[in-house]
């Protein structure tokens, strides 16, 4: 009874959030959050030891089935604005929902999927915490920090624990923990989805506007700051002896970058294409400009100056 109730208080969360996105739009992601809730709500039932219809547990298990995708593509959404980071989860996501689907024709697949839903929580994890530092986006951190751990270690867990059989017979003391723990992730996902767009009163002297600092930016990018290698928004406070909070939301909020990097690699980018239309620079090598502009490496410059162009820096030279 208690695992119902549980159960039920997380799938009312779930269609209240919902509905509340569906009037009140986020600004960034909300078909995929709303999609996220959907097929949590069928997890919930379907995993409860309980007898469903045949029909509508079919459909049940669809929705089920396809979490691990819905999860895939609002983490990436809210973790990063590069499609090139995003790509190798959903790819997984994708391989995992595949994999799911196969299991009850062909059984061989189900130690295939239990790894792919291992790998897939895994990089999740990896990419929340890759790109924590870079992101701009107070919200954003928040989600990653809270939400995503939470949701990535229940899913490893889960994941463990289907591959080595341990779920075939299950003490029923589990399914309770289980609805606890799924109720209170949804709480925190709620929680994150319904944020007031309204600042609150012990932000706003915070996030105030500071037209001082943002002219201090940029005068320290006029001076070349952004041509230091590995120049972190760490380093770059403590250049201007402002605190790293007042700095990130200054460069998102006043400057309008949602990325630390990004915002430092439009000035890099912009210094490259300079030197690649100088035909005082024709024989400077490629790499001889990464290295000018602050890149560490010829790698990196490559990405970033196709995320920026949509070619590379020897196309962009060879044109016309």
């Amino acid at each position: 009874m208690a695992d119902l109730i549980l159960r039920g208080m997380a799938i009312g969360v779930i269609a209240i959030t919902i509905a509340v996105l569906m009037l009140h739009q986020r600004p960034h992601g909300t078909l995929s959050v709303v999609a996220l809730g959907l097929c949590t709500g069928c997890y919930l039932l379907v995993s409860a030891p309980a007898e469903l219809p045949g029909v509508l547990r079919g459909a049940l298990v669809i929705g089920a089935t396809l979490t691990p995708m819905a999860l895939a593509w609002m983490a990436t959404i809210q973790l990063t604005d590069e499609r090139s980071q995003r790509r190798p989860v959903l790819i997984l996501a994708a391989l995992t929902v595949v994999a799911a689907m196969l299991v009850p024709v062909l059984p061989m697949f189900a130690p295939i999927r239990g790894g792919l839903a291992i790998a897939l929580y895994l990089g999740l994890i990896v990419l929340a915490l890759a790109t924590d530092s870079d992101d701009l986006v107070n919200q954003r951190r928040r989600f990653r920090r809270g939400f995503l751990a939470a949701m990535g270690a229940l899913g490893l867990i889960v994941s463990i624990v289907e591959v080595s059989g341990l779920d075939a017979n299950l003490p029923i003391w589990v399914y309770p923990l289980q609805a606890s723990a799924i109720l209170v992730l949804v709480l925190l996902f709620s929680i994150w989805a319904l944020e007031p767009a309204w600042v609150p009163p012990t932000d706003r002297i915070r996030l105030k506007p500071r037209p001082d600092l943002v002219e201090r930016i940029e005068q320290s990018m006029r001076r070349g700051i952004w041509q230091r290698e590995g120049l972190t928004i760490g380093a770059f406070s403590e250049e201007l002896g402002v605190p790293e909070h007042q700095l990130r939301a200054t460069i998102n909020s006043q400057m309008g970058h949602r990325n630390f990097s990004t915002f430092i690699n439009t000035a890099r980018i912009k210094a490259a294409k300079t030197l690649l239309n100088d035909p005082q620079h024709e024989r400077t090598t490629i790499l001889e400009i990464a290295h000018e502009v602050g890149f560490a490496s010829l790698g990196p410059f490559n990405k970033a100056f196709r995320s920026q162009t949509g070619t590379n820096p020897r196309d962009y030279r060879n044109r016309d």
